[in-house]
């Protein structure tokens, strides 16, 4: 069975702040607890993709650091209003298990094009550094679980 994850970057600093937009501390620390726990439950995957983003590339390095992925690379089509019918085309080709750390409202349209195929129906409320795993059921994908750094310790 084909799993994906989707993952809305960590918490990054203001435009104002810092206009590369990289990680706070807590953005870090949050993703470091979520990285460490699904390196605790097992979860394995081929690759990590992200938009390029700081923030994104910085999510996706330390998730590949706790899970032990070499294969981590900068993708198109990921941006924060980047159309989500370009990875739902990429992932029904899917055939190895991916995560995917990106943006909103992408990530919330591209799960909902996935489970509903309806990209403007709501169907997760993401939140920073939370990871949405998703499976392939028969003509869909379906929700196995998701998990936000409050959860876990």
């Amino acid at each position: 069975m084909v799993s994906l994850y989707l993952i809305q970057h960590g918490k990054a600093f203001d435009e104002k702040v810092d206009p590369e937009r990289k990680l706070t501390p807590e953005g870090v620390s949050e993703t470091e607890r979520i990285a460490k726990y699904l390196s605790g439950v097992g979860i394995t995957v081929t690759e990590i993709v992200h938009s390029g983003k700081a923030r994104a590339k910085q999510t996706a390095e330390i998730l590949a650091r706790y899970l032990g992925v070499s294969n981590v690379r900068e993708v198109d089509g990921l941006n924060p209003n980047d159309d989500p019918r370009i990875w739902f085309e990429r992932i029904l080709r899917l055939d190895h298990d991916l995560m995917i750390v990106g943006h909103l409202p992408h990530l919330s349209r591209l799960t909902s094009l996935l489970i509903t195929g309806n990209p403007d129906i709501k169907v997760v409320e993401f939140r920073y550094s939370g990871v949405l795993r998703l499976s392939k059921a028969e003509s869909n994908w379906v929700i196995n679980w998701f998990i936000t750094p409050d959860l876990v310790h």
